[in-house]
């Protein structure tokens, strides 16, 4: 399929092939292949590998923003019950997506030391994430589900940080780690529900 007219399906698909792939096991023949784009024409559209990569960045970390506040807007239950299931449904995607983590944190663990300008868009669409994500710990903490020993920012970052580690394991292990992702939320919570 030949995608040069279409500057959002070229994205798309190399955003899919960056996530499969990572970035050093993918070479420019085969993303012109994919995309049916020529090599001058994917050299004028986006310059370089490089460029093309935090191109798809960008997409990826709008898609996931989006995904998060929908996940957690539409949702009538509890904050603390929220959090539960956003992170449960992340994790068993990820069986859907034979296991292929997430975008940002694959580029993060591959290229974040090594590349500064890679490390520094994977960390904004980290902290993209973690804002919309906060205001749901917030009020997790607001209602005594969860301490506020620490600020939901902070507290933010180390649920979001653990879920990335649990996607890490989860392509090794084959295991979408959804039930160790719950144990951890409950292990944060304040005071035990009845039901639980």
């Amino acid at each position: 399929m030949n995608y040069k007219h279409n500057k959002e399906k070229v994205i798309k698909k190399g955003m899919e092939l960056f996530w499969a792939k990572g970035f050093h096991n993918l070479g420019i023949n085969e993303i012109c292949k994919e995309t049916g784009m020529t090599k001058g024409a994917f050299y004028n559209s986006f310059e370089s590998k490089e460029s093309f990569l935090l191109t798809t960045i960008n997409a990826y970390g709008e898609l996931i923003v989006s995904h998060l506040q929908n996940e957690l807007k539409s949702s009538k239950l509890k904050a603390f019950d929220k959090l539960i299931e956003l992170y449960k449904n992340m994790l068993t995607s990820q069986i859907e997506n034979n296991y292929k983590g997430c975008l940002v944190n694959n580029i993060m663990s591959e290229m974040g030391s090594s590349n500064n300008a890679i490390a520094e868009l994977s960390a904004q669409q980290f902290n993209s994430f973690l804002q919309v994500i906060e205001p749901t710990v917030k009020d997790a903490q607001q209602n005594g589900d969860l301490s506020n020993a620490i600020s939901s920012s902070i507290l933010t970052e180390i649920i979001h940080t653990t879920f990335f580690g649990f996607l890490t394991r989860s392509k090794g292990t084959k295991d979408s780690g959804h039930l160790l992702m719950t144990s951890f939320l409950n292990s944060l919570k304040t005071k035990t529900d009845e039901n639980n």
